[in-house]
């Protein structure tokens, strides 16, 4: 007798969690093919699991969420005061700050197969992505969350020299800035944005770690971040190639009181918030990412756009942070 199979009708959570996985894949990838290539099951297996003649597994639903970050208490909660995050665990191990870039470069890499991707990011401090712009200055941040903040034990009576993090470390934290230059953004300054990275290389010179020549490389190696920067919002574009706007800058006088990025892909939508300094929690719960959205909105209306046509707010803008930066390099060469 053949075995009788289960209407997709019995099946509703897991038609809920297809549903949402259809919404997440890019229009270009194939709902099936993507399945078996994840699970790895025939394309056959994996119609039958599209169709709910087959019951997805523990493991497999596991496999598909972790891949695309999908939020399971979106899937299997009815509570709208409960949401389910992901993260990457960084404590006392350079192998795991490794692990976590590579899951932004991932993260990256899905937004930008998307024709309708946006990605918005309130930057009470310079964004993580900038931090990788140059290697030189890639090196110092990692060496710093290391030493300072992850507690790495290898770091924790070591001086900063150039050389002292690996090559591929350097590289995969790079390669996330290089992923970021292709996702279109907009993002919300305002002129303390650049002030931790200023203390953070005016502290390791005042407590030895840092020689007073490398402070002053490093004070360059910001300059050379605002520069850039500047240049994209006068531009409106990250890349001469990109042939629309990709980038939008606004001022802020509201104090912004966290880091926080909110993701538009297709019809999906991310919100990542930060914690312990470069850490994020990421969801994609419905309610939480529409009130994030809603929050940014405000943000932007509340702020000045000067990318652009916006040549007075935008010179006037980072005038007053080159002068911060100034004073920080006239502080080191005492």
């Amino acid at each position: 007798m053949a075995k009788k199979t289960t209407p997709v009708k019995e099946l509703l959570i897991q038609n809920n969690f297809i549903t949402k996985l259809k919404e997440i894949l890019p229009a270009n990838v194939g709902l099936a093919e993507e399945i078996a290539d994840v699970l790895n099951i025939s394309i056959d297996s994996a119609y039958r699991r599209i169709r709910g003649e087959t019951e997805l597994t523990i493991e497999e639903v596991y496999k598909l969420t972790k891949k695309y970050v999908i939020s399971v208490d979106d899937v299997f909660s009815n509570r709208s005061d409960t949401v389910t995050f992901s993260y990457t665990k960084l404590i006392d191990s350079s192998e795991n700050l490794e692990n976590y870039f590579n899951r932004i470069s991932g993260h990256l890499k899905l937004i930008t197969q998307f024709d309708n991707k946006k990605l918005h990011y309130v930057a009470e401090e310079t964004p993580l992505f900038y931090s990788f712009f140059s290697k030189k200055n890639a090196e110092f941040k990692l060496f710093y969350w290391q030493r300072s903040v992850l507690n790495v034990p290898e770091y924790q009576n070591k001086k900063f020299e150039w050389g002292i993090i690996p090559d591929r470390l350097i590289e995969v934290a790079h390669q996330s800035f290089l992923e970021y230059l292709k996702v279109p953004s907009v993002e919300i300054w305002t002129r303390e944005t650049i002030l931790t990275n200023l203390r953070q290389i005016q502290f390791y010179l005042d407590s030895g770690i840092l020689k007073k020549e490398q402070a002053l490389e490093l004070l360059e190696e910001n300059r050379d971040m605002l520069t850039m920067v500047q240049g994209f919002a006068e531009n409106g574009r990250k890349n001469i190639s990109d042939k629309n706007e990709t980038f939008q800058l606004y001022s802020s006088e509201v104090v912004l009181g966290t880091n926080c990025i909110y993701v538009q892909m297709g019809e999906s939508r991310y919100s990542y918030i930060t914690f312990n300094t470069l850490n994020s929690l990421t969801t994609n719960n419905p309610e939480f990412c529409e009130e994030t959205e809603h929050w940014m909105k405000n943000l932007e209306k509340k702020s000045t756009l000067i990318s652009g046509i916006a040549e007075k707010q935008r010179y006037q803008f980072f005038s007053d942070m080159f002068k911060t930066l100034d004073q920080y390099v006239n502080l080191a060469k005492l």
